[in-house]
């Protein structure tokens, strides 16, 4: 027997903390406890959240190494009537991670899917970063190449040249070992004026925003070594 409600049948995107675990909403905690079962990144890490609240429910991994295997038991999991909770490593599922799979495939046969919002890296990146907000693109992870980066970096730079009055701020998840060599692509595209906003352990003991012209960033993360995890803003026509 159970006081927690009984939610109704679905798939229920729960974002949750990416790094300070009181940022997580009451909506979130009651979907999980209520929830049949929860899909997690990594269970793990997940594992700690849930136990910090108390969560008490079946938690089994999906992730980009079985979401193919895996996603047709759950499509039929959810045909059958359960509320099914999908959570990432941290913030809002769906964004750069594989809930976007089971999620197409639910839409595709009207199961419904329930979105219960919360934190986002790029959204708190954002805001607290003194860039534009009115308009802003997300660019996912950079490509893993350097070419490949500086072809993507020279094509939106083509895109929003200094003539288009309405280019947004453009936004990063970056990894500690490729933010050094992403900033002196950033200098090599647009220039060691432009002006980049690096976000680092955001909500965490070690959060930091550091500003400026893209080369004293380099400069910077060229002496010490990246630590956590980055996002990285920078407004195409921003130079100071």
């Amino acid at each position: 027997m159970t006081d927690e409600p009984v939610l109704d049948p679905g798939l229920y995107l729960v974002a949750t903390p990416i790094g300070n675990l009181e940022d997580i909403t009451f909506r979130a905690v009651r979907v999980l406890k209520s929830c049949d079962r929860i899909l997690a990144e990594d269970t793990r890490h997940s594992r700690i959240l849930l136990d910090h609240y108390g969560v008490r429910k079946p938690v089994e991994p999906y992730h980009d190494f079985n979401k193919e295997k895996v996603s047709a038991g759950y499509l039929q999991r959810l045909r059958d009537g359960e509320a099914i909770a999908l959570i990432c490593d941290a913030g809002t599922p769906g964004i750069a991670d594989p809930a976007f799979n089971l999620v197409k495939s639910a839409r595709l046969e009207d199961i419904p899917v329930f979105p219960v919002p919360g934190p986002s890296a790029l959204i708190a990146a954002l805001t607290a970063s003194g860039l534009p907000t009115d308009r802003f693109a997300f660019e996912n992870f950079p490509p893993k190449k350097s070419a490949q980066r500086v072809h993507k970096l020279e094509k939106l730079k083509e895109r929003w040249d200094e003539k288009e009055n309405h280019a947004p701020t453009l936004g990063f998840y970056v990894a500690p070992y490729q933010v050094a060599s992403f900033l002196g692509e950033i200098v090599q595209v647009f220039g060691p004026d432009l002006y980049v906003v690096a976000a680092r352990e955001l909500t965490k003991k070690f959060e930091e925003f550091r500003r400026g012209p893209a080369s004293d960033l380099l400069a910077h993360w060229t002496k010490t070594t990246p630590k956590g995890e980055f996002v990285i803003l920078f407004h195409p026509q921003n130079k100071r």
